[in-house]
């Protein structure tokens, strides 16, 4: 299972209830085409910016997912919201462990210290990542920002000092 994470901010003077339900109204429409190996999309709110998440089956739906995007039912709010966002960044994330969470929680950013191996990593979050209600997500090729790694958990963790988490709240909307 693959993730693409798409995050932005409303633009200064966005009215935010607006753009909120011009999100909700997005997806929505989204889960209502349902694309070839769309799984399903939400939207969290961080702070002041915002972060959608589809889940996709694998990267050849990604062609499928960004068609289905902005054509349809899906074109006007898609381009309403486009008009009103700032900083648009997107990456791909790959699912290591666990099972996406839907709810709200925290969101765990780190990258992997250069002396670990990946397979020490894993063993080094198994506390966390053995939790029933976490996922571990890791970028895929590089393909957008850092951090390599991303902990979903429903409540806030402190890993080890060495991976320099940041943590971020993030609540549906």
């Amino acid at each position: 299972m693959l993730a693409y994470v798409f995050s932005h901010r409303a633009a200064p003077g966005t009215d935010l209830i607006a753009y909120e339900a011009g999100l909700r109204l997005f997806h929505a429409a989204l889960e209502e085409a349902r694309p070839a190996g769309f799984i399903s999309s939400n939207t969290y709110r961080y702070g002041a910016g915002y972060s959608d998440w589809y889940l996709i089956e694998d990267s050849a739906a990604l062609d499928t997912l960004n068609r289905a995007a902005v054509s349809g039912a899906r074109s006007r709010p898609h381009d309403d919201l486009a008009r009103s966002a700032l900083d648009g960044s997107g990456k791909l994330l790959s699912l290591v462990s666990g099972r996406p969470a839907v709810a709200g929680g925290f969101e765990l950013g780190f990258n992997k210290p250069p002396s670990l191996s990946y397979a020490d990593l894993d063993r080094r979050l198994e506390p966390w990542t053995e939790q029933s209600e976490v996922s571990l997500w890791r970028r895929m090729m590089v393909l957008g920002p850092a951090p390599e790694f991303c902990l979903i958990s429903p409540s806030e963790v402190q890993l080890p000092a060495d991976l320099h988490q940041e943590t971020r709240r993030r609540d549906p909307i």
